[in-house]
């Protein structure tokens, strides 16, 4: 395998407030700590601090969570080396999806593993640990419910509700007998485990052995109980709204539309296989969509004696990590580090330091018989970002023995009307509008005449409009970069993982084109 890396911004994928961070535009200078560079990171090791009572507290629940999980020597390691203080995390989150999702969750687990090896090269001093946040207190259950392998979608059916780490795996293991490829892992992990969280480790662990990848379920209420100032302000204050209002309004001043609408309360009520929303009903807190309610004293006792049934949404879920994690810096995707720039004022507010946040890795794989074809079409890699209609055309432009564009002569009878029209003018000046509609009219006969050459052309090759259709739905199925889409399940390299983080450089921010 070979890497050939590719400007974002030459990709035509990517939103602008992610474009003007990783270039850092000083528009976007008050909204982050750190620079996602190693100076940023020297910068945050020099300000990060963390109670060793913290630190206990988190390595408990970890040896608790990794009892009787067959795992490698080196996440065993990482954990007892997190009670130290001169050891920090490296995060990354992620939904539970099914088989592992998306392509880019593997790339994003390997930018984490990639980047603590980086930063322990350049600060021996130091110990890093990669750590994957499971958002197991999600109850979105149909964004991870399906999966795809060379676009066949596969889908887990269940009438299961609440947080989907609690889901239990019964069908997962079936449904892998339907799926061709590489499946026993994943099978594996369904059949042995009683939840998805569990289930999801324990492939995580296998997908990623040797690594020291530190797995956590923050649905825990030893760990809940470290965020309880922060759930009492959150229902009765409402800091975080007020905080992410005043940044969203900045944003949007600065020309970029918020990624995040804050509500008064961003805490979810969990308890059983119920996950609702927590809003307040005049002098009660009630549970939507139930006939829960609680008073104020009633609400912040239950914070107090059951933390674990609170859970934050996305505005308060990032301050809840760093509240419990040593952590320097956060591994996330362009939408992620989008909310993540409405949060510092947040932050501040409840004096949590605030982490670097470092883009992903992205990845576009492009397998032999895509290359072949790829070559044989003489297309450069730059090209494959344009749409399939613009990617034709250029393809006939450049490879036709015909002439197919009559700009030259829309520029001549432009110029015929506008003569046409200064003569008329001076006989009558009612007839100026009349010569621009006739203009307009034959302008878009000789455009339909040029697009009727172009199909023609298009028939005449076939064969080479096919081979750009395979390119395209290979590397961009539905339109969509392969990554958020396609699952590894797909890729026929039993060491697609090694190969990849071998070629991938956590600190060069580019999109990262594999050749098979």
């Amino acid at each position: 395998m070979t890497v050939e890396p590719i400007d974002f911004k030459d990709t035509g994928s990517f939103s602008r407030i992610f474009l003007d961070y990783v270039s850092s535009d000083p528009k976007l200078s008050h909204t982050y700590s750190f620079s996602p560079d190693v100076q940023g990171f020297e910068q945050a090791l020099s300000y990060r601090k963390f109670p060793l009572k913290k630190r206990d507290k988190l390595v408990e629940v970890l040896k608790k969570q990794y009892d009787g999980l067959d795992c490698d020597l080196a996440v065993r390691s990482n954990i007892e080396l997190l009670t130290g203080d001169n050891t920090f995390t490296v995060t990354t989150g992620h939904q539970l999806n099914i088989f592992s999702g998306p392509l880019f969750f593997i790339y994003k687990i390997i930018t984490t593993i990639n980047l603590t090896k980086k930063l322990a090269e350049l600060f021996p001093e130091y110990n890093f640990v990669p750590l994957y946040w499971m958002a197991t207190e999600d109850h979105d259950f149909e964004e991870i419910n399906h999966v795809f392998v060379k676009g066949e979608r596969f889908e887990w059916e269940t009438d299961q509700t609440g947080a989907v780490g609690r889901f239990r795996t019964t069908g997962l293991s079936d449904l892998a007998g339907q799926i061709s490829g590489r499946t026993e892992i994943f099978k594996e992990a369904y059949q042995n485990n009683d939840t998805l969280a569990e289930a999801v480790r324990c492939y995580v662990n296998k997908l990623f052995d040797g690594e020291g990848l530190i797995v956590l379920d923050a649905d825990d209420p030893g760990l809940k109980s470290e965020f309880v100032s922060v759930i009492e302000d959150d229902l009765v204050n409402h800091s975080a709204y007020h905080a992410v209002t005043r940044r969203s309004q900045h944003l949007m001043e600065q020309g970029y539309k918020p990624q995040l609408n804050p509500r008064e309360i961003n805490l979810f009520y969990l308890h059983g296989d119920v996950r609702k929303r927590i809003v307040r009903a005049g002098d009660r807190y009630q549970i939507v969509e139930t006939e829960i309610s609680f008073s104020k004293d009633e609400i912040l006792d239950l914070v107090r004696s059951n933390p674990e049934r609170f859970s934050p949404n996305v505005i308060l879920r990032p301050l809840y990590q760093e509240v419990i994690l040593p952590n320097l810096g956060y591994v996330g995707g362009p939408a992620e580090l989008a909310y993540w720039l409405q949060l510092k004022e947040t932050f501040d507010h409840f004096k949590v330091d605030f982490p670097v946040l470092m883009p992903r890795n992205f990845g576009l794989y492009v397998p032999r018989n895509i290359q072949r074809k790829i070559e044989k079409l003489k297309l450069s890699y730059a090209d494959l970002f344009a749409s399939l209609d613009e990617l034709k055309n250029l393809f006939i432009k450049d490879n036709t023995n015909g002439h197919l564009s009559l700009d030259e002569q829309k520029k001549a009878i432009s110029a015929i009307y506008d003569l046409v029209s200064s003569l008329a003018s001076e006989v009558d000046s009612t007839l100026e509008p009349f010569v621009k509609a006739e203009a307009q009219r034959v302008t878009k006969s000789i455009q339909n005449i040029e697009g009727k050459m172009l199909k023609a052309e298009k028939r005449k090759m076939e064969d080479e409009m096919r081979m750009l259709t395979q390119v395209k739905e290979a590397l961009f199925p539905g339109g969509s970069l392969q990554e958020r889409k396609e699952n590894i399940l797909g890729i026929d390299d039993d060491n697609f993982i090694a190969e990849v983080a071998a070629l991938t450089d956590p600190f060069d921010l580019r999109l990262n084109l594999y050749r098979a």
